[in-house]
């Protein structure tokens, strides 16, 4: 049987164990309390320093939609603090593990002063208070409320609701996120974003809206006013604010950058890029480009306009390059590709230019050697279309449109000597006349296209301008086939295209009882227009003729 003081000594004990135990009790209670109020300030200050970045300065406050971001960052940070306050307005005042807590939630709340100071200078101070705990006012501290009834635990399929209301809110604040750091780029924090970083910013807005409704539909099914919806039910309002002034920021900076970016402004691209794509061509290859004459003199005379364009093309599409558009890097390789070809070109041009007078007199020194040899020889096929005196001169020639090209002013005593050449070998070939003409083929006939008697036709037609009452006596012609062209001329400020094919017709003409004159007419086909074709008569009537461009008439069957 137990002792009296047996029993006292039991009742001790268990009122030790039942306070020991409430201590305990009470200080995980303050703990979990501390611990949700360090997480509200830290998201608060997250939207806190996002405001600093956007709201300017004292001298330079924030403006419009800037402004409007601003305030809806500092609306977002608000409810969380005071949420925050009331938590910690429970711990007594000089309670120390609450104390780094205080100190967090009074800094927080001293930048937003700040903030407001910049966004309304010279407004009043919010009236500050002593908090419960006696402890100093904080910046934006407000009077302590009446203590309201204990409000009735959430069933469990309220819990759920908030929970999912929570998450999706989590979601929204991480797409929202991701768009406020490149509005902080486009207020001047960090570098600028180009087009595709605002559009992807905005993309970003986009994902986060159906998660917001997600937000909105599950915390509108649950007591506005209980304690626990109520901060949430705040943060969600914020969140949907903030989406949509930074949505609201991103849309105007978007049609603006649209300007630079969209390709409606930009209706000559497609022409722009074939034009400098082409052009570029004509520097690919030297070694091939020098062996053609007439194509060498023409990318010569037209380099200065080629080069203009380059950079005219490079200026108008600098705004896409500079947003890192597909089209503007596009363009930007064939602009650095055009370039880095021509400068090629125009060096080994310049090395090329200094060995042309000696080979053009070398040619004309060689052809008249021939052409006293032909003589002495009695050799009149050297003098024909395709024998080494034409072949030499014809050098010549070509060398020196090329080094017109070059320069007119040093080409002039070059073009005296050609001419005095050319009538030396003339006279020369005075000398065996006869025998030129005697030796002269029938031109070769190897054209077998349907179009054949449509083109001699034409032909014919184009040479009645030059010579009335000419006498046809046959036709001929040398080619196989149509030669494509296709390139770009400068004419009349601009560089026009060009896509033709060309043939040539060669007419038998009676010149009298005995010889016929060989009248080449060149027919051009212009595939820009219609395939309509043309003929131009290589020779005028009025012009000398050649030996070798007469034959014999026997010879023509």
């Amino acid at each position: 049987r137990p002792t009296q003081s047996m029993v006292t000594l039991g009742i001790i004990l268990t009122a030790i164990l039942i306070s020991f135990s409430s201590a305990m009790a009470s200080s995980d209670g303050q703990q979990a309390s501390l611990k949700q109020a360090n997480n509200l300030i830290k998201n608060a200050e997250y939207d806190i320093k996002s405001a600093q970045g956007s709201a300017g300065s004292a001298a330079n406050p924030a403006k419009g939609s800037r402004r409007k971001l601003t305030l809806l960052r500092l609306n977002s940070a608000k409810p969380r603090l005071a949420q925050a306050g009331q938590i910690l307005a429970q711990f007594p005042a000089g309670d120390a593990s609450a104390a780094p807590t205080r100190k967090r939630h009074a800094a927080a709340m001293k930048a937003i002063a700040a903030i407001e100071k910049i966004l309304s200078p010279g407004a009043t101070p919010t009236t500050k208070v002593p908090d419960r705990g006696g402890n100093p006012p904080t910046a934006g501290t407000q009077p302590r409320q009446p203590a309201a009834p204990k409000a009735k635990r959430l069933d469990y399929k309220q819990e759920k609701l908030l929970k999912d209301a929570r998450w999706y809110l989590r979601e929204t604040t991480k797409y929202s996120s991701a768009a406020a750091q490149v509005v902080s780029r486009l207020d001047g924090q960090g570098t600028k974003p180009v087009h595709s970083e605002v559009k992807g910013a905005l993309a970003s807005i986009q994902k986060g809206i159906p998660k917001f409704n997600l937000a909105v539909k599950y915390i509108g099914q649950l007591p506005a006013k209980h304690p626990d919806v109520a901060p949430v039910r705040a943060r969600i309002k914020a969140a949907g604010d903030t989406m949509g002034a930074l949505q609201s920021r991103l849309k105007a900076a978007s049609a603006k950058l649209q300007k630079l970016t969209g390709m409606e402004n930009y209706p000559n691209y497609a022409k722009d890029f074939e034009l400098i794509r082409d052009l570029s061509r004509r520097y690919r290859d030297f070694s091939m480009t020098v062996q053609n004459p007439e194509q060498m003199a023409q990318v010569i005379t037209e380099d200065g306009q080629a080069l203009k364009e380059f950079k005219r093309i490079a200026n108008i599409y600098a705004p896409l390059v500079q947003q890192k558009t597909a089209d503007g890097q596009r363009m930007e390789k064939q602009v650095l590709y055009a370039l880095g070809q021509r400068k090629k070109f125009v060096g080994q041009a310049i090395e090329y230019k200094k060995q042309l007078p000696n080979a053009i007199e070398a040619d004309i020194d060689e052809a008249k050697k021939l052409a006293r040899e032909a003589v002495q020889k009695k050799s009149p096929a050297w003098f024909g279309e395709n024998g080494g005196i034409d072949q030499k001169f014809g050098w010549a020639e070509k060398k020196l449109l090329v080094m017109r090209a070059f320069s007119q002013g040093e080409a002039k005593p070059l073009e005296a000597k050609v001419t005095a050449a050319r009538q030396d070998i003339a006279t020369m070939a005075k000398s065996l006349e006869a025998e030129i003409i005697a030796t002269n083929p029938l031109p070769p006939d190897s054209y077998t296209g349907s179009d054949r008697d449509a083109l001699i036709k034409l032909a014919i037609q184009t040479w009645a301008k030059e010579q009335k009452d000419a006498q046809i006596l046959g036709a001929r012609i040398p080619s196989q086939a149509w030669k494509r062209s296709t390139s770009w001329r400068w004419s009349s400020g601009a560089f026009h295209k060009a896509d033709s094919s060309k043939v040539q017709v060669q007419l038998l003409v009676k010149h009298d009882d005995k010889l016929a004159v060989v009248r080449p007419i060149n027919l051009y086909k212009n595939h820009l227009q219609n395939d309509t074709i043309t003929g131009y008569p290589f020779n005028s009537y009025a012009e000398d003729i050649r030996p070798r461009s007469f034959l014999v008439l026997d010879k023509i069957k």
